[in-house]
């Protein structure tokens, strides 16, 4: 995984390849680096703990509201909300930084990556592609085209290309016939640990599914599946929030953009709104994005008050590609 022209984890950012070669952590001295690189597993400790009492508390309100639809399905959209808000301390322990011990990592990693249906290591060599050729338009696998119509704007929403590509990853991980594309980020050395990651994850959906329809049981479904499906579009939104709009450039200080959310979801998506600074360090903690923050906020392109602030340039972005695509009357 090293090189210049394979997908590797930029560690602390800039290192990208001779194709796309990434500027802007200059701007972060190697002192203020290593001082905020310092990992702990208390912080990760903490904040798994809140997470999983997020959990807790949203499920028993679907338990609580049993019976009453108008009640329940706010209730399953609250609680897949927090199931899919997981995505950032798997995201966090794909590049070893949520906690300090690498077992706790890949121990949390992969419990989250099954339960919100993303293989972790898939994800992980995935990723680190995604941080080499940021904002790639060929080599970046997570690159999100900005859209074009208010049709393409909402499918991105509710995730119309997600989910295929979900299954595509779980038939092709099963079988190991990877694409092209995954070929790249997917060293010949660690197929083999993704596939079998795969076919275990499958194996499981199976028996849960089986389990399911011989005892009769909606719990699964109820506590699971459908709250982690419709929570997905909240997901979308955030994640289209982080580079959509922003340059087409390896610059790291104009290619991603920090979001400023309140407290209560910046604890629960760990930072990662912080999303520049994480793209610029990303060996530095999710903890320590926030002093981060304070230290390049002057340098940075795209900083926006919240996710309406940035859904709202997005589609006044749309709306004016829309009325010039018309035809003059």
């Amino acid at each position: 995984m090293e090189g210049n022209n394979s997908a590797s984890y930029a560690g602390i950012g800039g290192v990208g390849s001779n194709i796309w070669p990434l500027t802007g952590p200059e701007v972060v001295s190697r002192v203020k680096l290593k001082e905020l690189r310092v990992r702990t597993n208390g912080p990760g400790l903490y904040n798994l703990a809140v997470h999983i009492l997020a959990l807790a508390v949203t499920a028993s309100l679907i338990y609580l509201s049993s019976g009453n639809l108008w009640l329940q399905i706010p209730a399953m959209l609250l609680y897949g909300t927090v199931i899919v808000l997981m995505f950032a301390p798997l995201h966090e322990c794909s590049h070893g930084t949520a906690f300090r011990s690498r077992w706790l990592n890949h121990l949390v990693g992969f419990t989250i990556g099954a339960i919100t249906m993303r293989p972790f290591l898939y994800f992980k060599y995935r990723h680190a592609a995604h941080h080499t050729y940021t904002q790639h338009d060929e080599r970046d696998p997570d690159i999100v085209p900005f859209p074009t119509s208010l049709r393409e704007y909402f499918s991105m929403i509710l995730g119309a290309s997600f989910w295929p590509k979900l299954v595509g990853t779980l038939v092709r991980g099963s079988t190991g016939r990877y694409t092209e594309e995954e070929q790249t980020f997917l060293p010949d050395s660690v197929r083999g640990q993704v596939s079998l990651e795969i076919r275990l994850l499958v194996l499981l959906y199976i028996a849960i599914a089986a389990a399911s329809i011989y005892f009769g049981s909606m719990i699964a479904l109820t506590y699971w599946f459908i709250p982690r499906v419709i929570g997905e579009p909240v997901l979308r939104a955030i994640r289209m929030a982080e580079h959509t709009g922003a340059d087409e450039s390896p610059d790291l200080l104009a290619n991603t953009r920090t979001t400023l959310v309140n407290p209560v979801l910046r604890q629960l998506y760990w930072n990662m709104p912080f999303h520049a600074e994480h793209h610029l360090a990303s060996s530095v903690p999710f903890h320590a994005l926030g002093r981060l923050h304070d230290h390049v906020e002057p340098h940075l392109k795209h900083v926006s008050k919240g996710y309406i602030q940035v859904h709202r340039e997005i589609l006044g972005e749309v709306m004016r590609l829309r009325r010039e695509a018309r035809p003059a009357a």
